[in-house]
């Protein structure tokens, strides 16, 4: 599947990534061809950042010498990648035990990652938590009065939002948020100061945390969030009906986004074959002996159909071999 390249990365960037993205110039994009505790790595750091979760594998994971990515991105494509690949594990291993976040255990399969959607949105996708494990974008660590390429505070604008109050209360809200940063971080380090033992960057770290820890119900429910997804194929054939059903446009917006990319993780990761010329015909008996089920939902959508037609990467045998 060809990736285009877009106004973020150069073309060396772009023809890097396009191995790691299902698009470059879309908000809702699956991840493959990453180790799972790459992925786990990934988000860990992807929820304590301002950037876009492309910009951080492309920034700190395949730039950083230590990780072992600059033989995975420039490699054959070959056994060459494996040896990377150990290399890569060790370096995120150790990212992981750094961040010590228990969250991000949960997100050791197949990721899909959702960027710039307003809070509600992201609340609705959250909410799917039986078989859906949700990452976000702290605000506990992450400050959210940076402007965007326009200048503007990020905040969803949708045409259903034409209230002329609604973007002077929100830029308020915004302002209110940002001008309480400094001060109130001010009088928390005065009232607790360093201890003993304790770094001054650990210590700045978290007065900070704590500052905005207070100050973030300030943040519209329009804020502009990025969150990580794992969930396995039902849990997101759930996640997309409902979403299509939601009362919000976002979320209906967010469900065909959804559809289209969650469709290229699945046929991604079941490469024989035989399981995929198999496949439509399991789904189409258990659609027919239960036509309220989950099942006949993806059934429905077509599923069966994509997986067998979709080809057979190189070199993958099937279960006969």
């Amino acid at each position: 599947m060809a990736v285009e390249p877009s106004s973020e990365f150069n073309t060396a960037e772009a023809r890097v990534l396009g191995r790691y993205f299902t698009n470059l110039d879309r908000q809702v994009f699956a991840l493959r061809n990453l180790p799972e505790v790459v992925k786990g790595a990934l988000f860990s750091r992807y929820s304590r950042t301002e950037k876009s979760l492309r910009r951080v594998l492309l920034d700190e994971f395949i730039n950083e010498p230590d990780s072992g990515f600059d033989g995975l991105a420039t490699g054959p494509g070959d056994a060459d990648d494996m040896v990377a690949v150990r290399r890569a594990e060790e370096f995120y291993e150790r990212v992981l035990v750094g961040y010590g976040d228990d969250s991000v255990a949960e997100l050791a399969g197949a990721h899909i990652a959702v960027e710039r959607t307003s809070t509600l949105a992201a609340k609705a996708l959250e909410d799917s938590r039986i078989g859906i494990s949700p990452l976000e974008k702290s605000t506990r660590y992450v400050r959210f009065d940076r402007p965007g390429s326009d200048g503007r505070f990020l905040y969803y604008r949708g045409s259903e939002l034409a209230h002329p109050d609604y973007q002077p209360a929100a830029d308020a809200l915004f302002q209110t948020y940002s001008a309480l940063i400094e001060p109130l971080t001010g009088a928390i380090r005065e009232r607790f100061p360093i201890e003993p033992g304790e770094t001054d960057r650990a210590w700045k770290s978290a007065t900070r945390a704590k500052a905005l820890d207070m100050l973030r119900g300030l943040l519209p429910g329009g804020t502009l969030t990025n969150l990580g997804l794992f969930g396995n194929g039902r849990a997101f054939e759930y996640l997309i009906t409902k979403l299509a059903a939601h009362e919000l446009p976002e979320c209906r917006t967010l469900a065909g986004d959804l559809h289209r990319d969650t469709l290229t993780a699945i046929v991604d990761a079941w490469p024989r074959g035989d399981f995929r010329r198999e496949f439509p015909r399991v789904i189409k008996d258990q659609a027919e002996r239960k036509p309220w089920s989950h099942i006949a939902r993806l059934d429905r959508l077509g599923l069966g159909s994509r997986i067998a037609a979709a080809p057979v990467p190189d070199g993958v045998p099937s279960r006969s071999n």
